[in-house]
């Protein structure tokens, strides 16, 4: 028997160089965060590029 499980977020601190479009513009405690769905993203430079990290939701 295989069983499969679905994925519904985006696993806490992987990196991505790009969120998706529906992300939201989220601003808590003086950090602009990208939110998509239960999934929170803070930006973070590597070098000149922005990349961003998965976090747990900001308080």
């Amino acid at each position: 028997m295989v069983t499969t499980a679905a994925v519904t977020s985006a696993v806490i601190g992987s990196i991505v160089h790009s969120v998706p479009p529906s992300c939201v513009a989220t601003i808590v405690g003086g950090v602009t965060y990208q939110q998509c769905g239960s999934t929170w993203y803070q930006p973070q430079y590597a070098g000149t590029s922005v990349q961003y990290v998965v976090v747990n939701p900001p308080r």
